[in-house]
């Protein structure tokens, strides 16, 4: 695991994770975001979220964007495999795409700490996307290099 200054490496079980000297904690996740595209109608979120309810595939992370006629969605689930399937069942094609999801302080500069060591690293952001809950902030992130970006996040 290579540590950036200031942090140190920490072994809970089988998780290996940095902490800062400052308390803060980084562990970067790999995993797979199904896209895909549809018309922009009301009720698409509706219909796709209804199917996987029904389906019982949980929902841990999506995007969507309207634009004009067409509306894109990004979504990570409990059962990827499951939620194709589902999608394929309402005429809706599919690809997949490797994503890293972060879990960083919900706190002024740790946005920064990432955009900064992968700037440095010369590693493109091609897209991000977070939110906050309470203390700590989701960062879902895609990157021109996922696999150098998780080692230095």
């Amino acid at each position: 695991m290579r540590l950036s200054e200031g942090m140190i490496a920490v072994k809970n079980g089988a998780s290996r994770f940095r902490v800062n000297l400052r308390g803060d904690t980084s562990m970067a996740k790999k995993v797979k975001e199904l896209q895909f595209s549809t018309p922009n109608k009301v009720g698409t979120l509706a219909k796709i979220t209804g199917a996987f309810k029904k389906g019982r595939v949980n929902i841990s992370q999506i995007w969507a964007c309207g634009e004009g006629s067409t509306a894109c969605f990004g979504i990570v689930t409990d059962n990827n495999a499951k939620a194709r399937k589902i999608l394929k069942g309402h005429k809706i094609a599919v690809k997949e795409k490797d994503i890293l999801v972060l879990n960083l302080a919900n706190k002024v500069g740790s946005l920064f700490n990432v955009a900064n060591r992968l700037s440095k690293a010369k590693i493109n952001i091609t897209c991000l996307s977070a939110t906050t809950n309470g203390k700590r902030a989701s960062v879902v992130i895609s990157t021109s290099n996922n696999n150098k970006a998780k080692t230095l996040v």
